[in-house]
């Protein structure tokens, strides 16, 4: 059914027409403002942006999106608007706290430290768990003199994101020259930032107090939890430690990071999988595992027929004519301590070469040879084979690897099998 409405006066009409004018007034002023915020959400340029702010003079994002980008002319006069933007974004959406945190870095890097304090101070009301407005407001009051609070508002802030362990140590370290003391004082008892304070204690070559930290610290979640930011860092040490040639250290945080897991136990004075009977790790194996070198030839892998002990050995095929290919099979293990010790192996072989394969004890800080095995017969059953060799407290760490000597002539092919088993080190 449909109803018609009658005007009956003039009046009603007039009513009417006002009601459609505000109603398009009102629906023009939305589109306006929906196409300023639009265009100043992605302005390319200031131009657009004034635009936009034009448009709409009360969206606090028209004034915020050209504040931002007066503040990159780096001029004067555009520093000067770029704070006045983000004041006026500021006051007309005061209960956004990315507003007020906005304006407190831009008052400061105006000069204005008593105005950024305050920026801060109420974006921290507004947003209190939020860690940039944390480490901002930790940074601001830091160089107001106010170190105490300051670093309450920077541990906040390192506790709730894992991007500021690193920074907040570097702080502490730079504020206190260096002073260990008060850096640990000012950190706190937080497991995250003492170990983001141990690596960075690895990285200043302070490599005692790194580790006694790391040693100091709760173990680590268990293996279902093995992406925490802790063990990254423990990671992050460890590769340190090895740069540095500091193996016995490096050897207790990995031990430290180790799973209950893993089947592989890593201990110094000791060759790891000696036996062959864990799998050898084609990729990402520890320093302290065996290392197999890239390439083709000789061919490394097990054989569960031959062994003298166990359930296999490693077997090495050769098959080059010329002799110019040789993959190194090597593995570094650390020492307790100085004195006189044996390397102990068994193997088995069926050779034809000229060249002569033995097996080498060097020093994993500098390389230097400290012993080398007689080399391998042609052709033997299984074989005894071992060294003693020496080394002072210097030595953290040896390795053991398979090389050839150098072939009288420039033609020097190499065919057959070799198997080793149960490799050992003992004092």
């Amino acid at each position: 059914m449909i109803k018609s409405i009658t005007l009956e006066t003039a009046s009603r009409r007039a009513l009417l027409l006002v009601a459609g004018f505000v109603c398009l007034l009102t629906t023009f002023f939305f589109v306006k403002w929906c196409f300023a915020n639009a265009i100043a959400v992605r302005a390319p340029d200031r131009k657009v942006a004034e635009l936009a702010a034009a448009l709409a003079p009360n969206d606090p994002q028209t004034h915020y999106a050209l504040a931002v980008l007066n503040e990159k002319t780096f001029l004067a006069e555009d520093l000067s608007e770029s704070l006045a933007g983000f004041e006026r974004a500021t006051a007309l959406a005061p209960h956004d706290f990315r507003l007020w945190l906005a304006l407190g870095k831009a008052r400061e890097r105006r000069g204005d430290a008593a105005g950024a304090e305050l920026a801060l101070r109420q974006a921290l009301e507004l947003a209190p768990n939020y860690a940039p407005v944390q480490w901002t407001l930790g940074n601001i009051l830091l160089r107001r003199g106010k170190v105490e609070e300051a670093f309450t508002e920077i541990r906040r802030a390192a506790e709730s994101s894992g991007i500021y362990r690193p920074a907040t140590a570097a702080t502490a370290w730079q504020i206190f020259s260096g002073n260990l003391a008060d850096v640990k004082r000012h950190i706190g008892d937080s497991a995250n930032l003492n170990s983001a304070l141990a690596v960075f204690l690895a990285k200043q070559k302070r490599f005692a107090e790194a580790v006694e930290i790391w040693n100091a610290l709760p173990p680590l979640p268990p293996a279902g939890n093995l992406k925490t930011e802790r063990r990254a860092d423990g990671e992050e040490l460890f590769n340190e430690l090895i740069a540095a040639k500091r193996y016995r250290d490096a050897q207790q945080i990995q031990s430290s990071l180790s799973n209950e897991s893993e089947a592989i136990e890593i201990t110094p004075g000791k060759i790891v999988n000696g036996g062959f009977e864990a799998d050898v790790k084609r990729e990402k194996a520890s320093v302290f595992e065996w290392q197999i070198g890239d390439g083709a030839q000789p061919q490394i892998g097990f054989d569960d027929r031959e062994k003298l002990g166990g359930t296999r050995s490693l077997v090495i095929v050769f098959n080059s004519t010329n002799g110019k290919d040789f993959r190194q099979i090597s593995q570094t293990t650390t020492l307790a301590s100085a004195g006189k010790y044996v390397f102990e192996i068994f193997y088995k072989s069926n050779l034809k070469t000229s060249a002569a394969l033995r097996w080498e004890i060097v020093d994993a800080a500098d390389d230097k040879v400290l012993a080398t095995t007689a080399a391998l017969a042609e052709n033997a059953d299984w074989t005894n084979l071992k060294t003693e060799f020496t080394v002072s407290e210097e030595t953290q760490a040896v390795t053991v690897r398979l090389a050839r000597a150098p072939c009288k002539s420039i033609i020097c092919p190499m065919t057959g099998k070799v198997w080793f088993d149960d490799f050992s080190i003992r004092q």
